[in-house]
């Protein structure tokens, strides 16, 4: 549980702060304005990465044993989120904001021995200090860097970070580095704690805090990772971890330069702005490169015990697909082209009739929410007796969505998310790992309930209107990473990777129903709460 308690805490901490950060942010000028290279036409916030790294912290000093490793770490990162904010509000010169950069760089290098001390060309040997520290400092300067300048679409460097994250996450796992997995969680959390008010089109944005944030973060984690929590990795992985900013930073800079232009002074010629140069929509630019992206991190987890040369050769092949790709593609004339509509069929015009008239969606609409409702009503009778921490966090869960709804305080609608989802969780957490005696083949049972809920939620969503369920990048990127999740060495030891994948179902059935009401369900939320009593109180029986 101290996993979820993790994330949930990240998660929660992160969304509420972003979305009261938001009302705050005209007043004291924390605003993105559009001009000729930007893909937004209004004004946005960009106090997101302020509540993901609060958020972050929150999780890490609430609920980890703070080392010495993890205390430098976060120390390093309150001056990298110190001079981000900074940045966020008053466009600093370059110099300043690098001086920020290589503070934080030197915190990490040389208080927390965070070094690149081993290079498979060097065999067993470790390099000189001098040679560790050049190569480290150099390394997190471009990754803080690259992942600032890949900040240029709705959902984008948050969402190609969670996927790195995730593959952090897997390989600390297999290492059994708890602090290097908790830690990661953490900012997991806090990351999709954002997200959920960054998907396309954004009502924030992350800022120079949120991208030096994750970018430093990503450096300092996969040094930690292959030179210490686990020193039979390729010290090179980090390059495959971390994938595509990288490439898209040396192309650009490269670029610049060849065309005898600084390589610091921004305009349109990242991967992002060339797929939508080639037509791609916004989602469909952001699913190209979270594609991509997934690619060379699945890469990595496989590889993580090949040589260092197999590694390089694997990342300079794509690096070398992705560079050709965009010249190849301006010479043959790609192009996409939706001005033309095709010819609709005599079937498909059946199917859009029978889409037109919503009773296929009104009906998948009930058949989940009574689904769900039976599921937290009676899930939580029939389970085995709940352990304590559960009962207890369950209560609490309870306590303070009445007390948000009573009050109407702020946040209340999301308190009564968060209890749904809470509810969600514990019920699928407490029927996998405790079912119940008393009913033969339960499990199986259980299964088949979950790909019927699976069923019709995807008949709810091919039939909906343009206007309610709509997934967006963001969903994709969430099912990706929960998939991913599941299949994590701690997941599959514990056999939780049923329990990850029945979240996902069941997370989704409760945003389809809320998307398509839009409001919060009473009947869910009632239901949720009489989940949680049940089990709060069965456990304290």
């Amino acid at each position: 549980m101290k996993f979820y308690t993790v994330f949930l805490t990240a998660l929660f901490f992160a969304m509420v702060l972003v979305s009261g950060l938001m009302r705050m942010a005209y007043k004291f000028n924390f605003v993105d304005v559009p001009d000729e290279r930007k893909v937004h036409s209004v004004a946005i916030p960009r106090v997101g990465g302020i509540g993901m790294v609060l958020g972050s912290f929150a999780a890490v000093w609430l609920w980890m044993e703070v080392t010495e490793e993890v205390r430098v770490f976060l120390g390093a990162l309150v001056v990298i989120a110190g001079f981000g904010l900074w940045d966020d509000r008053a466009d600093l010169d370059y110099r300043l904001k690098f001086f920020g950069q290589i503070l934080a760089v030197a915190i990490v290098v040389f208080g927390g021995d965070v070094m690149v001390h081993t290079l498979s060309f060097a065999g067993c040997d470790p390099l000189p200090e001098w040679a560790a520290a050049t190569l480290t400092v150099f390394y997190l300067l471009g990754m803080t860097n690259a992942m600032n300048l890949a900040d240029g679409l709705d959902g984008l460097a948050s969402g190609v970070s969670l996927l790195s994250l995730v593959c952090v996450m897997a390989l600390a796992s297999l290492a059994d580095s708890t602090d290097l997995l908790l830690v990661s969680l953490a900012i997991v959390g806090g990351t999709m704690g954002f997200l959920r008010y960054n998907t396309h089109p954004a009502q924030v944005f992350m800022g120079d805090t949120g991208s030096q944030f994750l970018g430093f973060s990503l450096g300092v984690l996969t040094v930690w990772l292959t030179q210490r929590a686990n020193t039979a990795l390729a010290p090179e992985l980090p390059l495959l971890i971390v994938g595509l900013p990288v490439v898209d930073t040396l192309t650009v800079m490269t670029t610049r330069i060849l065309k005898r232009r600084s390589p610091f002074k921004a305009d349109r010629s990242h991967f992002h702005h060339k797929l939508l140069d080639l037509g791609l929509d916004h989602h469909e630019a952001v699913l190209a490169i979270y594609a991509v992206q997934t690619l060379f991190v699945i890469s990595a987890y496989f590889m993580r015990y090949e040589s260092g040369a197999a590694v390089l050769g694997l990342y300079a092949g794509y690096f070398v697909v992705l560079v050709l790709f965009f010249p190849v593609a301006g010479l043959a004339g790609w192009h996409l082209d939706k001005g033309d509509a095709a010819r609709i069929s005599l079937i498909t015009r059946g199917i859009e009739s029978i889409r037109r008239q919503r009773w296929l969606e009104r009906a998948a609409n009930w058949t989940v929410s009574g689904m769900i409702v039976a599921l937290f009503v009676a899930g939580g009778m029939i389970m085995r007796k709940p352990t304590l921490d559960m009962g207890t966090m369950a209560l609490f869960i309870i306590l303070v969505g009445l007390v948000f709804r009573a009050f109407r305080l702020p946040y209340s609608s999301m308190m009564q998310r968060l209890t749904i989802y809470t509810c969600a969780i514990l019920i699928v957490y407490s029927l996998n790992s405790h079912a119940p005696d008393f009913i033969s083949n339960f499990r199986q049972i259980f299964k088949f309930f979950f790909i019927a809920l699976a069923i019709v939620i995807a008949v709810g969503v091919y039939n909906s209107s343009n206007e309610s369920f709509k997934l967006t990048p963001s969903d994709f990127l969430v099912m990706i990473v929960l998939l991913m999740s599941a299949y994590l060495p701690v997941v599959r030891k514990t056999h939780m990777d049923f329990v990850v994948l029945q979240s996902v179902i069941l997370l989704y059935a409760v945003e389809f129903v809320l998307r398509r009401d839009g409001r919060l369900p009473l009947t869910v939320w009632v239901s949720s709460m009489a989940g949680l009593l049940v089990v709060g109180g069965r456990a304290l029986l």
